[in-house]
């Protein structure tokens, strides 16, 4: 929220909308907030919490862009990068943008028939192993974000003179497989 305000804005006006100031948002709002629930999709998408996801080993001898990969290899996936395919998620596919996740109606766009592709990215894995917990992660996560924005603003500080304090949305530490 301190890196993309416009996003901050854009989510508390829905809220106002649909919510407004006397209640709190709840599960019933659900699918009167698409901009929130594309909020979920990007933040998974943009900042995954398993960058490498878990391994997976072959299970029949493959071809992959002409390289052969005998059965049993392991092969750890790289989600950090295909969840920022330029080719799938555009040229501003390092940037968080949930109306990636819209439609021109302002509606979540559907996925592919692909359940990992469904969820705009591969964070939960892919193939018949999706992430058994992605639907508590999903709600928790509508849920948090639905409150806290309804709640307050997030804004960055300001110095003495009242410039915006630098801000280094890359300036994570990332040791180990999980972020």
């Amino acid at each position: 929220m301190l890196a993309y305000p416009e996003t901050q804005a854009r989510a508390q006006a829905e809220l106002d909308a649909v919510v407004g100031r006397a209640r709190l948002p709840t599960f019933a709002d659900y699918p009167l907030l698409p901009y929130t629930r594309a909020m979920v999709k990007e933040i998974l998408r943009w900042r995954t919490v398993a960058p490498l996801g878990l391994p997976h080993r072959i299970t029949e001898d493959d071809w992959y862009e002409g390289m052969f990969i005998p059965k049993g290899t392991i092969c750890i996936p790289n989600i950090w990068h295909m969840n920022r395919d330029p080719e799938i998620y555009g040229e501003n596919a390092a940037h968080f943008d949930p109306a990636r996740h819209l439609d021109a109606s302002g509606d979540i766009a559907p996925g592919t028939s692909d359940t990992a592709t469904k969820e705009g990215h591969v964070s939960y894995g892919f193939g018949r192993r999706l992430c058994p917990g992605r639907y508590v992660a999903n709600n928790s996560l509508f849920i948090d974000i639905a409150i806290m924005l309804w709640a307050m603003k997030i804004e960055r500080k300001k110095d003495a003179s009242g410039q915006l304090l630098p801000l280094d949305v890359d300036g994570f530490v990332d040791h180990g497989i999980v972020m």
